[in-house]
């Protein structure tokens, strides 16, 4: 099932190459237009959209038709539901996505994630807000702080303050809801489940525990509630927009980026996928069985 889109980086070609490949491409752009264009009007039945945590950013196996940058792994939460429940899935996730890519190009080579849904659509899965004002690159700052002033508690929560949460709540939880709104308006049939972020920074942080994130204990469960109170406001947009919210925290705790070898997300250092920060396999494998039973629901 072809997707709306996404274009690869080729290697340089000979001009005889290139010619032929522009005419193959101007016919397969007419053939798209009257064959595919009513498809992906009418949208695809299971739409995968989202951030790095819904692409999957640091599992592999990748997707090689994804598009560029996107990193979208063919073994994250939404093939392995697509493959339970034995439909495909159209994944449009892609790492990097704040709630604007949703209906506005992330990359100037693709659409709007939403251009992947319509009335046909009847399943939608996202996971998405962590890109929203920075918080995902607060951590690269708290670490930078932490480098900066090893011997304090919590540079990071010095430095920024309540400012984090503030904007989660000023900023990103209406973004999530005028998301969502947009979402349910393209697909008005579609069951809308918004996947939780799960627990990246324990509550408690240790020594051990900071050298592997390379941020000070302070920090660590100041950045914990920071993304606690992103959860939360993901699960109020749900229940704002009539989407189903799947809670990661509680079956996630004790499997944070600090927990060894029952992690979920990986650490900066020690990771066996990259990028850190991110769910690892057991991770990906753990939010489709929370979408799954709450399909069931």
């Amino acid at each position: 099932m072809p997707l709306p889109y996404g274009r690869r980086p080729h290697r340089r070609l000979g001009i005889r190459t290139v010619l032929t490949a522009a005419a193959t491409a101007v016919a397969l752009v007419g053939g798209l237009a009257q064959a595919g264009g009513a498809q992906a009007a009418d949208g695809y039945p299971y739409v995968n959209l989202g951030d790095s945590y819904s692409a999957g950013a640091s599992v592999f196996p990748q997707a090689t038709s994804a598009a560029t940058f996107c990193s979208n792994s063919l073994v994250n939460y939404s093939h392995l539901v697509a493959k339970r429940r034995g439909t495909p899935v159209a994944d449009v996730s892609c790492a990097g996505a704040t709630t604007k890519n949703l209906v506005r190009s992330q990359y100037r080579w693709q659409g709007p994630q939403i251009s992947a849904v319509g009335p046909a659509t009847r399943l939608i899965t996202l996971t998405i807000g962590a890109n929203n004002n920075g918080l995902f690159n607060s951590t690269s700052a708290c670490q930078q702080a932490w480098m900066s002033a090893p011997l304090s508690a919590a540079p990071c929560r010095d430095e920024f303050g309540t400012s984090l949460v503030d904007k989660i709540n000023s900023s990103t939880y209406p973004d999530l809801v005028n998301a969502l709104r947009h979402i349910n308006r393209a697909a008005p049939r579609a069951r809308v489940f918004l996947v939780g972020y799960p627990q990246i920074f324990p509550a408690v942080g240790t020594a051990l525990c900071s050298v592997s994130l390379l941020t000070a204990p302070g920090d660590i469960e100041y950045l914990h509630r920071a993304f606690a109170a992103l959860n939360d406001a993901m699960r109020r947009a749900a229940a704002a927009t009539h989407a189903t919210y799947v809670d990661m925290t509680k079956v996630s705790t004790g499997h944070d980026a600090c927990a060894g070898d029952r992690r979920w997300v990986e650490p900066t250092l020690g990771a066996v996928s990259f990028p850190a920060m991110h769910a690892n396999t057991r991770g990906q494998q753990a939010m489709a069985d929370q979408v799954l039973a709450a399909l069931r629901r």
